[in-house]
């Protein structure tokens, strides 16, 4: 498998869950079988320039996105995936207090340890 592959096919999949999609909705709406789209998402099979051009239409995004962070560690797709999926999970009147919270980690200044006297 292609990494190039594998991590569009990562991003996918975090579009599609960020929009509570079944991977049998994209399926549909895309043309193809809930299977292929789980090859599409493990990098198993590639995906062609039209229909990766309908994905994105459908997921509401570019298709540039798609491609966003290819150079990053692999890890980061997982993370990513994972904050998703337990995001999704938790109660509704509890996400906006986690994207407040998440906010305010993301923008705080992160400082250097002081260096030991010695």
């Amino acid at each position: 498998m292609n990494s190039i592959d594998k991590s569009v096919g990562a991003r996918i999949r975090t579009y599609r869950k960020a929009l509570g999609l079944s991977q049998t909705e994209l399926a549909d709406a895309i043309g193809v079988r809930f299977q292929q789209v789980q090859k599409y998402e493990s990098g198993a099979n590639r995906v062609a320039a039209s229909r990766l051009w309908q994905i994105a239409e459908t997921l509401g995004v570019s298709v540039v996105s798609l491609f966003q962070d290819l150079r990053d560690d692999p890890a980061s797709s997982r993370e990513s995936c994972e904050l998703l999926d337990l995001f999704h999970r938790l109660p509704d009147s509890k996400r906006p207090m986690v994207v407040a919270f998440i906010k305010a980690l993301s923008s705080e200044r992160i400082m250097e340890p002081e260096k030991a006297e010695t």
